[in-house]
């Protein structure tokens, strides 16, 4: 299924009052609850739906690829479940880190706080001259000297603490900066400079109270739990670093929404009171740079290009769509006075979101039920159907069906808001595979290996070995290999993340020496056309960004395909450059003709003859396989003549040109379009001069397969064009 549905997969909810169900993307009821009341980071989901959510579906061990600051985890240690968080935002990783230390024993903690108060209250601090702008706006002096005294006697002492005490003292202070101030706060965390407030604690007392109530939740948690099983992981959850293949059987998360909020900003005033930051624009190298691009402030800083965004080929699901939205959004920016990058910050948020779900997939066990709290988004009014989108980036990655399930309207109620389109907030719920049990999937699968054995095997591996024994190359197909581990052929790609193949050539490889990949050949089978697509977009997804990392190799890849593949998913295969051999169904049912079994089945057809068919299909006699491996033969002759010619014509070329271009320049930078065109105007093209920019090199050879690269090094394109004569 690849359209979205609005009933829920499990009935979650029954349970839940309407209010709570609603507020099941917020962190609003997390305040009232033990640990997670610690400190309040309004980007996150509620608790109590997430317990229920796992005492539903029993999982071993579950992830949030955004952990924020720790629900997730700290919902799974109350239940005694394992799990893994990874965290992006430096900052707010460590306030996570403080929340999973609950299990530290609450008197060391009491002592080691008592230890600081004590020291502070015998500091002798005078007011800084040059105190960030943004503290000056918040705090009184006096209020601001207490809470220096504070940090200065925490940082003496926290050397002696343990890593845990550290996290939790650190935490204990974060928490206290707000209610030390007497300016406002907004509901998603940023600082209302221009608004008092009628309470003000100071910082002594608003401590002594914090810590009184982490001692609480403390010795609660601590009476029916004694070990936190959280793995929290400062990383990027593009990559998923750190986290086992395979190894998640349930993931709760709610990414960033790409609605241009900035989550690099929500804790702007606890990292400038810890010197983190000095100032607003400090924060993009600071925190936003290791985020999701989901803020126009994010793109612009580093300058994204549209072009280049919608190029990546793994957005290639999801363009058709995307392209005119991001097109819409750069029409309509030019009538804007904010000028904001939407149209970047779009596909850049898609981009990025494409490699979360292509890790997730790698971690992901074959019985993994995925749920992200995501909400739609219109920026500049232009709507984006955001779990849409995710889900068809979901179905490329390799899983295998996505519903959507609304939670509550937004954007309904506002006289201020700043367009009139109607958004949503829900549950995107994904899972790896699909009736996995049923007699028609069993009978699939079956079928489907059976003719992977007898085309991949008996048909296309002996004409690719003769091909490569003759030109010294090294075939790796599945099979145990000296060089690597188990039997598969995994290769990783240019985010770091491996894929399984059926079959790569090499070039200098041997049984104990992985050698450089000049071919990739992986191959898929589908009964029914309506997935068609979608496998295509998964191979892509897997190709492609491996030959994006080999490009200076510019190698051969194709696929064999069996079954019901439409014309516009073998077209889009082609476009993108792959080799295609391709067996249509109703060739496959002629050929099973040939030893009387028909298997021309269909979506009505009774179980109970899946089930016979099953039978029959794993008894096949060697008679029956070898005949069908001459009538599969007979029928995709053609095709495999062609593929081995031109996977042949890519390998066998030769060099026919070498262009290398040395660019020397001035660099000019201005400050408008009107200095810029003034300058053009005086600038003499006819007697260039300026220091080396770099190499431009184009490298052409007989089959029109073409290299483009610059190099900033001499010594580097000498590699690289001795490289080229291997």
């Amino acid at each position: 299924m690849t359209n979205p549905s609005q009933l829920p997969l499990l009935n979650l909810d029954a349970d839940l009052p309407k209010i709570v169900r609603e507020r099941a993307g917020t962190f609003t009821d997390n305040m009232k609850l033990p640990i997670h009341r610690w400190f309040r980071y309004s980007a996150g989901f509620s608790a109590a739906w997430v317990e229920q959510l796992i005492k539903e579906l029993k999982p071993q061990t579950i992830l949030d690829p955004f952990a924020g600051s720790g629900t997730a985890c700290i919902v799974a240690d109350q239940l005694g479940v394992s799990s893994y968080g990874v965290e992006a935002h430096p900052f707010v990783y460590r306030l996570a880190k403080g929340k999973l230390s609950w299990n530290v024993d609450s008197h060391d903690f009491v002592a080691a706080i008592n230890e600081i108060k004590d020291f502070a209250a015998n500091l002798t601090l005078k007011f800084p001259e040059n105190i960030p702008a943004l503290l000056s706006k918040c705090y009184t002096e006096e209020t601001l000297i207490n809470l220096l005294k504070i940090k200065q006697a925490y940082l003496e002492n926290a050397p002696k603490l343990s890593e845990d005490l550290q996290f939790l003292i650190f935490l204990a202070v974060c928490a206290i900066l707000r209610s030390s101030s007497y300016v406002g706060t907004a509901q998603w965390q940023y600082i209302l400079p221009n608004k008092r407030k009628v309470k003000i604690c100071e910082p002594f007392d608003a401590l002594d109270k914090q810590v009184s109530l982490m001692q609480e939740d403390m010795l609660y948690m601590q009476s029916f739990k004694r070990v936190s099983r959280a793995n929290l992981i400062q990383g990027d959850a593009r990559n998923l670093a750190g986290i086992p293949d395979k190894s998640i059987d349930l993931v709760i998360t709610s990414p960033p929404y790409a609605n241009n909020y900035d989550y690099a900003d929500a804790t702007r005033l606890e990292m400038t009171f810890w010197g983190e930051v000095n100032s607003w624009g400090d924060l993009h190298e600071t925190v936003r740079k290791f985020l999701i691009r989901s803020s126009s402030q994010h793109v612009s800083k580093e300058k994204l290009s549209l072009d280049s965004l919608i190029a990546e080929s793994i957005i290639e699901p999801i363009k058709d769509e995307l392209i005119p939205t991001c097109k819409e959004l750069e029409a309509v920016r030019g009538t804007k006075g904010g000028n904001k990058a939407y149209h970047t910050m779009i596909a850049a948020y898609f981009a990025d979101m494409a490699k979360v779900f292509q890790s997730l997939h790698r971690v992901a066990n074959s019985d993994c039920r995925m749920c992200l709290v995501v909400g739609d988004s219109a920026p500049y009014g232009v709507y984006v159907p955001v779990e849409k989108w995710l889900g068809e980036l979901a179905i490329a990655a390799g899983f295998d069906d996505w519903s959507f399930e609304q939670i509550r309207q937004r954007n309904v109620k506002w006289k201020n808001r700043k367009h009139d389109v109607p958004l949503h907030e829900g549950r995107l719920w994904i899972e790896s595979k699909i009736m996995a049990q049923s007699p028609s999937h069993k009978f699939g699968q079956a079928l489907g290996k059976l003719l992977e054995d007898i085309v991949l095997d008996d048909i296309l591996k002996p004409r690719l070995q003769q091909f490569a024994q003759t030109k010294n190359y090294y075939l790796d197909s599945q099979k145990a290999r000296p060089a690597r581990t188990g039997k598969k052929v995994t290769w990783k790609d240019k985010y770091g993340n491996k894929h399984d193949l059926d079959f790569v050539i090499e070039v200098d490889g041997t049984d104990d020496k992985i050698g450089r990949p000049v071919a990739f050949i992986e191959s898929a089978w589908r009964r029914y056309t309506k997935h068609s697509k979608n496998k295509a977009q998964e191979i892509q997804g897997a190709i492609l960004p491996i030959i994006e990392l080999h490009h200076l190799s510019a190698p051969f890849y194709g696929v064999v395909l069996a079954g019901d593949f439409t014309k516009p998913a073998l077209e889009q295969l082609k476009n993108n450059g792959f080799a295609v051999i391709y067996i249509p169904y109703k060739d496959v049912v002629s050929a099973f003709k040939t030893i009387d079994f028909d298997v021309a089945f269909d979506e009505d057809t009774p179980h109970e003859l899946y089930t016979t068919a099953s039978k029959r299909l794993a008894s096949l006699s060697s008679s029956d396989k070898e005949n069908l491996r001459q009538a599969l033969m007979q029928v995709s002759q053609k095709e495999v003549d062609i593929f081995m010619a031109t996977l042949r014509n890519s390998l066998e070329r030769y060099v026919t040109k070498i262009v290398i271009m040395p660019l020397f320049a001035v660099r000019y930078e201005f400050e408008s379009i009107d200095n810029a065109l003034m300058e053009l105007n005086t600038l003499n093209i006819d007697n260039p001069n300026g220091n080396f920019e770099r190499f431009e090199v184009i490298v052409d050879y007989n089959n029109n397969d073409t290299i483009r690269a610059t190099f900033q090094d001499k010594t580097v394109l000498a590699d690289f064009l001795r490289k080229l004569e291997s």
